[in-house]
């Protein structure tokens, strides 16, 4: 659907909410909102390929939004790719597991990182990197496009996402129940959205959770 299209939609489904009482211009607004919200909660945008960062010796940090336009995470899933040095995975870990794990890692050596962790935009090895030689890649998870045109759809305007597109409805209807709605209509509304959006978390991700296990009968 395109964003006409979803407004004429939620118009339809809540006939109380004219033009009126919620103008075009407002909804349009809303749009570019839910549009980032529904895409940051499912991560359903992500950079495909992995973003290669070049290194140099003794690098160990590195802020990704000067290599990723529209950073918002690492896709760490199961299908995602992470971090990688020379090819490499590592670890995401958190500063609390490092300093359980070894207390003086803050002091170790350059060498070849095995983990990372993020604070912010930005991740920080375990250890300055030795080699100026090798590169790390980073598959992120993005901030969606701004959805700011009548004739566009959603999420990127991505075809295998066409299936979802109804989520921006219930995302009107949310903003519009909270906004002109009574308390139970709003939290109603809230509830609907709420798990489609689960729902759509699911399905985009599914099958991508974990390994997969097959024992011989007995």
């Amino acid at each position: 659907m395109t964003r006409n299209e979803i407004i004429t939609m939620f118009r339809a489904e809540n006939p109380e909410m004219t033009s009126r009482v919620v103008t075009n211009t407002v909804l349009n607004e809303w749009c570019k909102v839910g549009d980032k919200e529904v895409c940051a909660r499912t991560r359903c945008i992500v950079d495909q390929d992995g973003t290669t960062i070049g290194t140099a010796e003794d690098d160990e940090a590195f802020d990704l939004t000067n290599y990723i336009d529209k950073f918002y995470d690492i896709d760490e899933g199961p299908n995602g790719g992470g971090v990688t040095y020379n090819a490499k995975r590592l670890k995401k870990k958190t500063i609390a597991e490092l300093d359980m794990e070894n207390s003086t890692w803050r002091s170790n050596a350059s060498g070849t990182p095995l983990a990372y962790y993020r604070r912010g935009e930005y991740i920080y090895l375990d250890r300055p990197i030795d080699s100026e030689a090798d590169d790390i890649k980073v598959y992120a998870v993005l901030i969606s496009d701004d959805f700011n045109n009548d004739d566009i759809a959603p999420y990127n305007q991505l075809t295998y996402l066409e299936p979802f597109h109804y989520a921006m409805v219930l995302y009107l209807k949310m903003r519009a129940k909270a906004k002109f709605g009574k308390k139970a209509q709003a939290a109603s509304a809230r509830a609907e959205y709420d798990a489609y959006v689960a729902w759509m978390k699911k399905e985009i991700g599914g099958g991508k959770y974990g390994k997969i296990y097959f024992r011989k009968k007995r």
